[in-house]
């Protein structure tokens, strides 16, 4: 497991980008548990991906 710091300002645009990738991600892939939702996105910000395309992207195009 990796630590990783975030400002603030990082994490409150984190958790605009979960709950509209969750709202999203429940219309499209209804299958996907919130748990994996978040996962998913918190690995990739872990990398330090920052970019919302590339976050939606990592939800919905994955296979479950």
């Amino acid at each position: 497991m990796q630590n990783t710091c975030y400002s603030s300002d990082e994490l409150k645009k984190l958790a605009h980008i979960i709950n509209e990738i969750l709202t999203e991600a429940r219309s499209h892939r209804p299958e996907l548990s919130t748990d994996d939702v978040v996962q998913r996105l918190c690995a990739i910000a872990d990398q330090g991906e920052r970019d919302i395309s590339k976050f939606r992207a990592a939800v919905m195009n994955q296979a479950a």
